[in-house]
């Protein structure tokens, strides 16, 4: 019941479509027309009859007259009571309408005789009827029409009861307001089919087209249509679409270009000393806000970077290539230890970088001469050292992110690898991956998966690492960029 009320509630306050609201009125106003119609035609019907009822008692009236006029010149009154007793017996039989004769000679009231047990003021009433404007009078229990004419001291009341006669009318009218309220609902329903094939139908064939349009499926077209109004509103559609369509191509064209060029920025094939190294990158647009890179300095050693940029898309990519450049920038000349670079770094970045955005690094520095690996890291998520004995241990940050305080500083941790020891970086895109369910696949799952890959190469290691991720997320869409960095020792 609930369910029923919320979805009436939901009907009735959401706005009503155009089709609707045109049906809605179209039919009110032809309804109250129609109705008016049949009521003005049932007024004026019933006042015509009414009044050509008051005619034709007239005629009778001036007829009885005559005929009481010779009846009375010879003094045969009786012969008169006689006459409109006929008279009134017959109109009774051919109309079987309520019927009422008098006549009044030099102030002698001579009645019908089957209407001679009326009350007394019937006749008073029918008197007032006569002279009346409309030739009507209320009786006791019904309204009565009446006519007279009088001459030569005599005086002809002819009446019938209105009720009576406004049944009468009222079933001859029947059929004719039968009639007329047919046509009027075949003119109506014409008129609905003509506003739902000339408007309800092309508008909802027009809204099939903006939503496709709405649901990116640019270059959907409109049919067109004979109406002018129509017409020009399916080619104005179809003129955005197409417009939509083309600036989405260039859009696409450049965002493929931007993605050729971001992957060109990034390390390919690269041989570190000591090392054998693998990498993952995929961006969850086609282009990124993680940064990843090799990078040898003068010294004999090597940078190995990790950044990850707030946000992903353009403006993330824009802000990864900046650190790119910063950091080959800071690797050209000494000193190369990697507090210096990385406080460089977020120097230069704070300056360049809009308020309010930001990037995680994490920065090590690899000697292949004395296998020691430092690094330095800037609010990062946590690297993992995995010893030969399956032990796990964390590189966690040294400081604050970057892009926020100029002179902040960072701690440098120091370690040596071990043969076969591993060291995984990763962005959050890793333990950030949700499944279709919206779980997500967290620390812990990325440590065993980790773990299970140990004995694997490291190219097939970082594979294993990257099926679990996509076993895990399903066929639901990246919510954010993933790289993935995996060294081990020689």
């Amino acid at each position: 019941m609930q369910t029923l009320f919320s979805k009436w509630w939901n009907y009735g306050t959401r706005p009503w479509s155009i089709s609707f609201q045109l049906l809605l009125i179209v039919n009110s106003v032809l309804g109250i027309a129609i109705v008016a119609l049949l009521i003005f035609r049932y007024s004026s019907e019933m006042e015509n009859e009414v009044h050509k009822k008051y005619l034709s008692l007239n005629d009778e009236a001036i007829a009885i007259h005559g005929a009481a006029s010779h009846l009375q010149s010879d003094h045969h009154t009786a012969d008169i009571q006689s006459y409109i007793d006929t008279v009134c017996a017959q109109m009774q039989k051919a109309t079987l309408q309520c019927h009422s004769i008098a006549v009044k000679i030099n102030g002698e009231l001579i009645q019908a005789q089957a209407h001679l047990d009326e009350p007394p003021e019937l006749f008073s009433t029918i008197a007032k009827a006569a002279v009346s404007k409309d030739h009507r009078e209320q009786a006791a229990d019904h309204m009565l029409v009446a006519a007279s004419y009088a001459g030569d001291g005599i005086t002809v009341y002819v009446s019938e009861n209105l009720n009576a006669v406004r049944k009468t009318i009222r079933q001859d009218l029947q059929l004719q307001l039968f009639v007329l309220g047919s046509l009027g609902l075949i003119a109506a329903g014409i008129v609905n089919v003509v506003l739902v094939q000339v408007v309800g139908k092309p508008l909802n064939l027009l809204l099939e087209t903006v939503d496709e349009i709405a649901a990116g499926n640019f270059g959907a077209e409109s049919p067109l249509f004979k109406c002018d109004e129509m017409l020009r509103l399916s080619q104005a559609i179809n003129s955005m679409s197409q417009t939509l369509q083309n600036n989405d191509r260039e859009r696409q064209l450049q965002m493929v270009k931007a993605q050729q060029i971001q992957q060109y920025l990034l390390p390919s094939e690269v041989r570190l000393p000591g090392l054998q190294a693998a990498h993952l990158f995929q961006p969850a647009d086609l282009v990124a806000g993680d940064y990843y890179d090799f990078v040898p300095l003068s010294n004999g050693t090597w940078l190995i970077c990790l950044a990850d940029v707030t946000g992903h898309g353009i403006p993330a990519a824009m802000g990864a290539t900046m650190l790119k450049s910063l950091l080959l920038s800071a690797a050209e000349q000494p000193p190369f230890d990697t507090v210096s670079i990385i406080s460089e770094i977020n120097r230069r970045f704070v300056r360049t970088v809009l308020p309010g955005n930001f990037a995680s690094m994490f920065l090590g520095c690899w000697n292949p001469e004395t296998f020691e690996f430092c690094w330095a890291s800037a609010g990062h998520d946590p690297g993992y050292l995995l010893n030969t004995s399956n032990e796990i241990s964390l590189l966690n940050s040294t400081g604050m992110l970057l892009g926020i305080d100029e002179d902040a500083q960072w701690e440098v941790k120091r370690l040596h690898l071990k043969s076969n020891e591993q060291v995984l970086l990763y962005s959050d895109g890793a333990p950030d991956t949700q499944s279709p369910e919206g779980e997500i696949f967290g620390r812990e799952r990325l440590l065993e998966s980790f773990r299970s890959a140990s004995q694997l190469s490291n190219q097939h290691g970082l594979e294993k690492l990257e099926n679990d991720l996509s076993d895990f997320r399903l066929n639901s869409p990246r919510k954010d960029d993933l790289t993935l960095v995996l060294i081990k020792a020689e």
